[in-house]
């Protein structure tokens, strides 16, 4: 049995634990941009704290502590990525371990302090509710312009930089305060006359009215305020535009999953559905199949009303499996999905002529649109059927227990099937929480007195931690200054970039943005060779063309026409539906005396027709037309 400590010490460890929750949350939401700041680091310090709670936690209570079966293939899927991180290392195989090390210390210390205080799971619960309704009131307040988004295509973001991850919040803490409802309805009683609510004990209010109250608030304010999430600031309707539509959508079908799930629950749906169908079996048989087939329409209507973005997303996936394909055993290395993605889509439109519906939607991105193909890309078919196993344990487990984690995990899973919420600092971290929760089949049990066993792994983690906190302080210091540094290209002094561009080398190495700033500017300052050495580090970790593209500039000057004439049509297969890797092509055949090739290239960038006109192709066309003397549209050559 679990040791219970006087009150004196219970209640301040329960402070602490909301103070440290508290600061793990908050400072991660607050940030307006994707890129890396100093909230990371604030969301580290609270990691630390909550370590350092889970062995005061350990020592006051003296829990039997336990290791179930997601407990079991979250630590297999820690050591399969560990050994994949120094046996296959990239650039940005650092940055993204270190987020999984975060992952993990949470975790552990999370499981030790539920299993000896089970009520912090109702703490965290209203605390994610409270969270819930200062998001809900942020983006009231962005609706009716009282606050100002954080982003210049949409009215609504909240603390986030875009309305995607800002529903992909939202949507899980709705559907936990929704739970929170079912879960503490007993409290509706206490809450029918004064005097009844009166004549409760304190505890009574604090753990059963008040996650009751909570969990209100919150599910009325987020229903609110999920679906205006797709509301736009501006008229202009552009790829951002879609995918952020689509991934709000997304939120608002992992919502919906995850309150049906709990209906299913809390009404009984499959005993009445049993019921009934005994006593009406053709009727339930035909209503049954009218539903399946109102929700088939439901879906191919959503499909076809946006289709563009869903074949951009169904190509996404195609490559994601392609890569996994190719590296079914250790993947394309952790932090290597980007660079791995550019190549294989390369591979996948220059073996063979595609749609051109394909062509059109292919792109760029940095994550793979679904977190579960996206980590099979990057540590192959073992960590894929682990990450599965862990998801998919913690979820069935938790529905069994009807704990409200469950349904917000399910909805988190769900929504993390169509985005890219773990690369997120709030949604990555309130996964975890939710994660946390789990009570599956316990597989070893830890000895009562083994503090050895239980201490030591968390004497670990805080080692492990310095470090960690350590490399996140430099690469936020460093972004801060390089930020500081890369304004001066406004202004063509690209030798401020070239100058400070080693001190920060090593510590931004596996940020794509850095190594195109500091690529590009020692292409302008004519240092070519060192300028394609930068832009192969960034090839390795970026999906984008553009550093195919500057590499082909610098291999042009350099003299060396095979090696540029690679590198322009390498970046025109990465995306056929951009141009400009053929417009430097062309002008490439035409200025080595290479007519025909140059006229073939030139009428291929005149005769297309992108998705999205543009002033730069429009440009483009115009300038082929004029350094080939090919007529304008429309002139009549006498």
């Amino acid at each position: 049995m679990t040791r219970c400590p006087h009150p004196l010490l219970r209640y301040p460890l329960a402070f602490l634990f909301v103070v440290a929750a508290w600061f793990l949350l908050v400072p991660a939401l607050d940030m307006p941009v994707q890129e890396l700041q100093g909230n990371v680091l604030l969301s580290l310090r609270a990691t630390a704290a909550l370590t350092a709670l889970a062995a005061c936690y350990y020592l006051c209570y003296l829990p039997r502590l336990y290791v179930n079966r997601t407990d079991m293939y979250a630590i297999l899927f820690l050591g399969w990525v560990t050994a994949g991180r120094f046996l296959w290392p990239g650039l940005a195989s650092a940055v993204r371990y270190d987020e999984l090390l975060q992952a993990a210390m949470l975790y552990a210390a999370l499981r030790i302090i539920f299993t000896a205080e089970r009520r912090t799971m109702t703490l965290l619960l209203m605390l994610l509710c409270v969270l819930g309704i200062y998001e809900a009131w942020v983006g009231i307040r962005q609706i009716y312009g009282f606050a100002q988004s954080n982003h210049g295509l949409f009215r609504i973001t909240g603390t986030l930089f875009n309305p995607g991850p800002y529903a992909g919040f939202i949507a899980p803490v709705f559907v936990c305060a929704a739970a929170c409802v079912a879960r503490y309805r007993f409290a509706e009683r206490a809450l029918r006359t004064w005097g009844s609510l009166r004549r409760l004990r304190a505890g009574v209010l604090l753990w059963g009215v008040a996650p009751y109250l909570l969990g209100w608030v919150a599910a009325l304010m987020t229903v609110v305020v999920l679906p205006a999430s797709m509301s736009r600031a501006a008229l202009v309707v552009g790829l951002a535009d879609r995918w952020a539509t689509w991934i709000v959508v997304t939120a608002l079908v992992a919502a919906a999953v995850g309150c049906g799930a709990l209906a299913f629950r809390v009404w009984n749906v499959r005993g009445r559905f049993r019921y009934v169908y005994r006593a009406h079996p053709l009727r339930v048989g035909v209503l049954s199949g009218l539903a399946v087939l109102l929700l088939a329409g439901i879906g191919a209507g959503a499909y076809h009303i946006k289709r563009p973005s869903a074949e951009g997303r169904l190509l996404m996936w195609k490559i994601d499996t392609r890569i996994m394909l190719r590296h079914p055993l250790c993947g394309g290395g952790i932090g290597n999905f980007a660079g791995a993605f550019g190549e294989e889509q390369a591979r996948y439109f220059a073996s063979e002529e595609r749609p051109k519906a394909e062509t059109q939607v292919a792109g760029c991105p940095e994550a793979g649109f679904n977190e579960f193909l996206q980590t099979g890309a990057e540590t192959g078919a073992v960590g894929l059927v682990l990450l599965l196993l862990i998801t998919g344990s913690a979820i069935v487990s938790q529905l069994r227990r009807g704990a409200p984690f469950g349904y917000g995990l399910l909805a988190a899973a769900l929504f993390a099937c169509f985005s890219y919420p773990w690369g997120v600092l709030p949604l990555r971290l309130l996964f975890v929480l939710l994660l946390a929760g789990t009570c599956s089949k316990r597989v070893v049990r830890i000895p009562k007195r083994g503090h050895i066993v239980v201490l030591l792994p968390l004497a670990v983690c805080f080692a492990c931690w310095t470090g960690l906190y350590s490399r996140y302080a430099r690469r936020v210091e460093a972004r801060r200054q390089w930020s500081e540094v890369r304004v001066w290209p406004n202004s063509g002094r690209y030798d401020y970039l070239v100058e400070d561009g080693p001190r920060y080398h090593d510590a931004l190495q596996g940020d794509f943005r850095f190594l195109y700033d500091y690529g590009y500017a020692l292409h302008k300052t004519g240092s070519y060779r060192q300028s394609n050495e930068i832009l192969r580090e960034g090839m390795r970790i970026s999906s984008d063309p553009m550093f195919w593209n500057i590499a082909g500039r610098n291999y042009e000057m350099l003299g060396d026409v095979a090696a540029a004439e690679q590198a322009y049509l390498h970046a025109h297969r990465m995306i056929p539906d951009r141009v400009y890797p053929l417009y430097l092509l062309a002008k490439l055949y035409l200025a080595d005396g290479q007519t025909e090739k140059a006229y073939a290239t030139a009428r291929r960038v005149i005769a297309h027709k992108p998705k999205v006109e543009s002033v730069q192709t429009r440009e483009m066309q115009a300038e082929l037309r004029k350094l080939l003397g090919m007529p304008l549209p429309g002139e009549i050559r006498e």
